[in-house]
């Protein structure tokens, strides 16, 4: 698929069904900048402001690729597991710039 960005983070937002403040909280934007970002026509490949939407697209390939159904996905994201302390991954993933590249790394690493 040959998305921009911008275009990327709609279909995740769609496809997860996330409120507009917890894809800001994934990307790391203030939810007030958000339609603003979305809107971009920027031929960037990561517009600015957008940088760390490339984390969270990492992270929406590989969970599509273990996981072919949207609901598998979501469910995995929205679980608490032991591996993330009892947390589930989608807070652990929003709550820094650093633990939203960790969950990319444990998908990397983790077996299926």
């Amino acid at each position: 698929m040959d998305r921009s960005v911008p275009e990327w983070v709609r279909h995740i937002q769609i496809e997860w069904e996330l409120s507009p403040g917890q894809i800001a909280a994934l990307i790391r934007v203030d939810p007030a900048r958000l339609p603003e970002l979305l809107e971009t026509k920027s031929t960037a490949t990561l517009p600015p402001g957008l940088e760390s939407a490339a984390p969270l697209i990492a992270i929406y390939r590989k969970l599509a690729a273990r996981y072919p159904k949207t609901e598998d996905q979501v469910k995995w994201l929205f679980t608490e597991h032991r591996d993330f302390g009892g947390s589930k991954p989608i807070d652990v993933a929003a709550s820094s710039l650093e633990n939203l590249y960790w969950v990319g790394y444990y998908l990397d690493s983790s077996p299926a």
